[in-house]
């Protein structure tokens, strides 16, 4: 339980320190929310997924397994998204919401630093292979399946092959499995507009939530809130066993895929009116309460 109260403290309370800024900077100055999202979208994500992809050292052993379990279990995790759905008869829109809301997580900033918290640069450098792999499809599948909220398939592929983030991930892999040399120059460059992009990510929360009317949407937030803080560590859990993952790769695994919903898709549901109220509700609920479904979790993890 440590660990967790580390988390909170160190790493739940800059996120609200930082939303609170793009709370009070909306309520003062009215800021345009999609040019930011734009921007974000545009540089800042693209070059946090190309410097964090060529920088990184992926573990050879085990590599297959952990990138086959993020595969398998963000699939299953869409399944389930649109049983529910079906079930609950949510328009096309709500549709496409709670499967972005539901597959995508905050593996990066809460995930890794929970995971080192706990397990140490060993559990880190497994955690990293979810965080590549979950960044991948959400800059390829989760802009197209988030283009799909009003467009035709064809339409959302198209505008999905339009956006730099995809090419950013496509340029990344090249780069990190051929070895191809970049200039010091442009990738410092690229370093530092990464390192924009989550801040950017944190004050749009806070500017979202300066804009939310009408409180929250909860025929969509209830479902949203089980299927990512409940669902997903036993989907989690089931998946590790089908592909046999044990040990500390089991364990970080599960605790990536079981971590709240990502706080770019807050981005993604502004880019493409995806009920972004709703999202920042999901978003928002998922982060205050995941610390105690991940120390349960953890728990019973028993690692």
């Amino acid at each position: 339980m440590n660990s967790i109260a580390s988390v909170l403290w160190q790493n739940i309370l800059p996120i609200f320190i930082i939303a609170g800024f793009g709370f009070a900077l909306q309520r003062w100055q009215t800021i345009d929310k999609h040019t930011l999202s734009k921007v974000t979208l545009y540089v800042l994500s693209p070059s946090l997924v190309f410097s964090s992809l060529v920088n990184s050292r992926l573990p050879g052993e085990e590599l297959l397994d952990l990138v086959a379990f993020t595969i398998v279990n963000i699939t299953a995790m869409a399944i389930v998204a649109i049983v529910v759905a079906s079930a609950l008869r949510l328009p096309r829109r709500a549709l496409v919401t709670l499967l972005v809301v539901t597959i995508f997580v905050n593996s990066g900033n809460y995930g890794l630093t929970l995971v080192q918290l706990r397990y140490g640069e060993a559990g880190l450098s497994r955690a990293i292979v979810y965080y590549t792999t979950s960044t991948i499809l959400l800059y390829s599948v989760g802009i197209f399946l988030a283009s799909m909220g009003e467009l035709h398939w064809r339409q959302a592929l198209g505008r999905m092959l339009r956006l730099p983030p995809a090419y950013a991930a496509l340029g990344a892999i090249l780069v990190y499995a051929f070895n191809i040399p970049v200039p010091a120059p442009l990738l410092r460059a690229v370093e530092v507009a990464g390192q924009g992009a989550i801040p950017v990510m944190l004050l749009v929360l806070g500017m979202q939530i300066s804009s939310m009317q009408g409180g929250l949407e909860w025929r969509l937030a209830a479902p949203a809130v089980i299927l990512r803080l409940l669902v997903a560590p036993v989907v989690a859990v089931l998946v590790a066993a089908l592909l046999g993952i044990t040990g500390l790769g089991r364990a970080t695994s599960v605790i990536e895929a079981s971590m709240p919903t990502a706080v770019i898709t807050i981005i993604l549901a502004t880019e493409f009116d995806l009920q972004p109220s709703a999202v920042t509700s999901i978003v928002i609920l998922t982060t205050l309460l995941s610390p105690f479904t991940l120390a349960a979790t953890i728990a019973l993890l028993g690692l």
